[in-house]
């Protein structure tokens, strides 16, 4: 089993001001843990996502999503009397999202996770959720766990903004997650971010420094992407295609190199031989949905 823990939320794409009451005609599940869920599970990998939402009507839409998307929701926390998280996001000119988001969090909260993770399982999980100082202790529980089950561990940073990391707590947060993760994956504007202006190749230095011994994929947009491992490095290119839009690019990929070794029944250890071919399917899932509306895969995508 796949599980991919992190924020759900409703996507609105917008051009102008929307008021609340029209926010569910407008938008689209989104989040990235969702995205990655649903374009797994339409590619026939069994995966739940651990997340929370409200009890209104937004929460009862992306439910009611990943279940027909084949999404298993049983680790979906719901808060009574709360409305679930919006994300506004405008497209630039490179039509790269800029978002604002409304969330509607209670004081407590928790999280509902799996009662034994095995070696068998995967574990996704990042963005600045998993850096959020109200949810972090429930998420160190999950990882701990995870860990001492001997799950594969996924770690996606997503953080485009330097800023976002001034806090002293959330930059702990995250070299803790870095150290953790077996598969480090993230873009080079992520790591841009977090370690300042670099090469790709520095930015693999960077990562190395932390975490030894971690499988490493890093986008580079148009430029394709690297997967690095020890002293092995490979690029491959982008595919050409009609950019749509790119929200849910990096979502695609980690669903594309994640399915890859689900599919291929690759133990850790295994990953190292074969990353040109999880480059290329990170790639080929990340390109389909670049050419789509959506956030995740096309149902009709082949695999």
């Amino acid at each position: 089993m796949v599980y991919a823990l992190g924020e759900m939320l409703l996507d609105v794409l917008v051009k102008e001001e929307i008021p609340p009451e029209k926010y569910l005609s407008f938008g689209h599940a989104g989040g990235a843990m969702l995205n990655v869920a649903v374009s797994l599970a339409r590619a026939h990998i069994k995966t739940a996502l651990i997340s929370e939402s409200g009890d209104d009507a937004i929460g009862a839409y992306l439910i009611r999503f990943l279940k027909n998307n084949q999404v298993n929701t049983s680790y979906i926390q719901q808060y009574r009397k709360h409305r679930t998280s919006v994300a506004l996001a405008k497209l630039d000119l490179r039509k790269k999202p800029v978002y604002t988001f409304r969330k509607h969090y209670p004081k407590q909260r928790r999280l509902r996770s799996p009662k034994k993770f095995s070696a068998s399982d995967i574990l996704l999980f990042g963005s600045l959720y998993a850096l959020d100082p109200a949810i972090r202790p429930e998420i160190e529980k999950i990882l701990h766990a995870a860990q001492k089950a001997g799950t594969r561990i996924v770690y996606d940073p997503n953080i485009r903004l330097a800023e976002k990391l001034a806090d002293k707590f959330r930059r702990e947060a995250l070299l803790n997650n870095l150290k953790s993760a077996n598969i480090i994956k993230g873009s080079d504007e992520d790591f841009h971010a977090i370690f300042g202006p670099n090469t790709p190749e520095e930015q693999v230095s960077a990562l190395q420094q932390i975490n030894p011994e971690a499988i490493i994929f890093i986008t580079l947009g148009e430029h394709g992407a690297l997967a690095a491992w020890k002293k092995k490095i490979i690029h491959k290119p982008a595919q050409k295609i009609n950019v749509i839009s790119t929200i849910g690019a990096g979502d695609g990929f980690n669903a594309g190199l994640i399915a890859k070794i689900e599919r291929e029944k690759w133990l850790l250890e295994d990953i190292p031989a074969h990353l040109e071919a999880c480059l290329d399917s990170g790639i080929a899932f990340s390109a389909a949905v670049c050419a789509s509306k959506d956030n995740y895969i096309p149902s009709t995508f082949i695999t």
